[in-house]
């Protein structure tokens, strides 16, 4: 059996990346949140220290607009707005088992605070979140979770926070698609979540980054959205 589903998964794998042929979701605005990964000056900025590798799919997805458009329609919506930023502080550069891409960013101080309880020197660094999205970020309605150092949620308070508001659905964008975004997109799928992603509200290191990201999605998730589709949802 396993033989003959393969090849059909695989030859049906376009189309489903594609998004393809869905029809989309009824959500309960009350017990849904939009999502936003890591939406930070070092990913977002042009001088930002991983925005060059990030650039081209930037660009070619409209990602910054995209996930403007997003939070803004869930402040509209009264969609619970939730951002999951990754900060790494001048302790976790003692880490003896950081992974290869977690020691590169502790290397070059990507995303870097001197320490979490003192707020000096965070305006305007690389760990700030992006300009543009502050206004929505700090109205005192924003669930700002604690940084996670890895790639999910698994290390902070995202879950329990989403939880404690019986939110069971998220809508979920932000950086780095096959990176944080996969991540968050697997722990809240394993805890039971609804989960849909928002294909150009993401954006990956190049194209084939990027490609391997919305197989994931799609083979995944609950489904993969447009953003135009995930503002159309959010506003029924």
């Amino acid at each position: 059996m396993c033989g003959v589903l393969f090849p059909l998964l695989m030859a049906a794998l376009p189309a489903l990346a594609a998004g393809e042929g869905k029809s989309l979701p009824v959500l309960d605005r009350q017990r849904t949140a939009v999502v936003i990964t890591d939406p930070q000056n070092d990913f977002l900025r042009e001088d930002g220290k991983l925005y060059p590798l990030l650039a081209d799919n930037l660009k070619e997805l409209g990602t910054i607009d995209n996930i403007a458009r997003l939070m803004e329609e869930s402040k509209a919506s009264g969609v619970v707005l939730a951002v999951d930023p990754l900060v790494y502080t001048a302790l976790d550069g003692n880490w003896t088992h950081a992974g290869a891409l977690q020691r590169q960013l502790l290397e070059m101080k990507a995303l870097h605070r001197a320490t979490l309880a003192d707020g000096k020197g965070l305006e305007g660094s690389g760990a700030d979140f992006f300009p543009r999205y502050k206004p929505l970020i700090h109205d005192g309605k924003t669930i700002v979770v604690a940084p996670h150092k890895m790639y999910g949620p698994e290390s902070n308070d995202l879950i329990y926070q989403l939880r404690s508001r019986s939110i069971d659905t998220v809508v979920l964008a932000g950086l780095v698609a096959n990176l944080c975004v996969d991540s968050h997109m697997r722990a809240l799928m394993e805890n039971g979540f609804s989960v849909y992603v928002v294909k150009d509200a993401v954006a990956a290191p190049g194209a084939d980054a990027y490609k391997a990201a919305l197989v994931n999605f799609s083979m995944i998730a609950n489904g993969v959205l447009t953003t135009d589709e995930a503002v159309k949802i959010l506003r029924k």
